[in-house]
């Protein structure tokens, strides 16, 4: 639904919902005893609205969690679709998926059934309405409190205030599901980054040499604050230099490139390049000055030269001959001519079409290109 139906269907309801309040009113201008008899029935309607709106909000939002998880299944395991495969265990993981997808039915019966529930309830309480008119107008009439005349024209006031009814309960269910389905957007949308985009300082070219120093710095990783990765590290790397980081997994070797990066902040301590302090440095700038390999090759979904060109700072700009140059350096250039099509052969997702040996010195050269300007 677009942003101008969205904007007609509230516009919509909420003209039913004057319609009715006017119409309510002019009930009390023809007759305040039947007026008062027959609207006696909305403050009873309108409880079991509330229940009904935080019962919906409520499953709305189990519905879309368990979408993200089943969605998030799927992805991962047809993504690793080779790894499934080589284990033999399709069955196991199309269970799972059916368990997911289950759920979800399940939840949307609730909402079914709910949903139905409710707009049963408004479809009998406007009738409802129209009968209690009947029958209270009719003693009334018969007594003498009120002319034929004025019960028909109550009738015909009743009538749309029983629309009314009905049109507004569509648009307060439609407003607490979407109310339901968009929490979790809200809750991203009002966090605040704790690390800027793009703001801070940056090195003049003319003092950026590439010193780098690890001051007493300790980390442990959000997710494990128990389990401290560096307690009081010290390093220094002189500019120019080559240095080699060796230890045994789990050790912290990754973790030094990402705080570097500064995907995360050190607990304690502080890392300086030439002598400007990391925390303090436009986290885009620093980051188009590291070139990185990961452990795993990463390639896109598109052709091998516009992977070598990704960390260009504008792609578009680049020439055949500054690729072909990259190539040679990760080594890549036998196997890219050995393809049909050569630089414009397409990787396919995650580079799966490549093996991997090939992913990985394409993914090197997706990497190195930064250097090679």
């Amino acid at each position: 639904m677009g942003l101008w139906d969205v904007r007609d269907c509230t516009a919509c309801h909420l003209s039913w919902s004057k319609w009715g309040v006017s119409q309510s009113h002019t009930e009390f201008f023809v007759s305040p005893q039947l007026a008062t008899f027959v609207l006696s029935i909305v403050p009873p309607l309108a409880i079991v609205a509330v229940i009904y709106g935080r019962y919906l909000r409520k499953v709305s939002k189990l519905t879309q969690d368990s979408l993200a998880d089943a969605t998030q299944l799927a992805e991962e395991r047809i993504g690793n679709l080779r790894t499934v495969r080589a284990f033999g265990k399709e069955m196991l993981e199309m269970e799972k998926y059916n368990g997911k997808v289950d759920y979800v039915l399940d939840l949307a019966y609730k909402e079914a059934f709910a949903r139905a529930g409710f707009f049963g309830l408004t479809g009998l309480s406007g009738n409802l309405i129209v009968l209690a008119v009947l029958y209270k107008g009719g003693l009334l009439t018969g007594a003498a409190h009120m002319t034929v005349g004025e019960l028909s024209s109550f009738l015909m006031y009743a009538f749309w205030v029983g629309i009314s009814i009905g049109g507004l309960s569509s648009f307060y269910s439609e407003l607490m599901k979407g109310f339901g389905a968009g929490s979790r957007i809200w809750e991203l949308l009002d966090r605040k980054p704790v690390m800027p985009f793009n703001e801070g300082l940056v090195i003049p070219p003319e003092k950026f040499k590439g010193a780098l120093e690890f001051s007493d710095v300790s980390f442990m990783y959000p997710s494990r604050p128990d389990a401290p990765i560096f307690q009081g590290l010290n390093l220094s790397v002189p500019s120019g230099s080559v240095m080699a980081v060796v230890g045994p997994s789990g050790s912290g070797k990754s973790t030094l490139v990402s705080l570097l990066l500064r995907l995360y902040d050190p607990s304690r301590g502080s890392i300086h390049i030439d002598g400007y302090d990391v925390s303090q440095l436009n986290p885009l700038w620093l980051r188009s000055k590291i070139g990185t390999v990961s452990q795993e090759p990463v390639l896109f979904s598109c052709s091998i030269a516009e992977n070598i060109a990704y960390g260009a700072e504008d792609p578009s700009t680049v020439t055949r001959e500054q690729i072909r140059g990259v190539a040679e350096v990760a080594n890549a250039m036998g196997f890219i001519e050995n393809f049909p099509k050569g630089f414009e052969t397409v990787v396919g997702e995650k580079g799966v079409l490549l093996s991997g040996m090939v992913a990985s010195r394409s993914s090197a050269g997706l990497y190195w290109y930064g250097f090679r300007l």
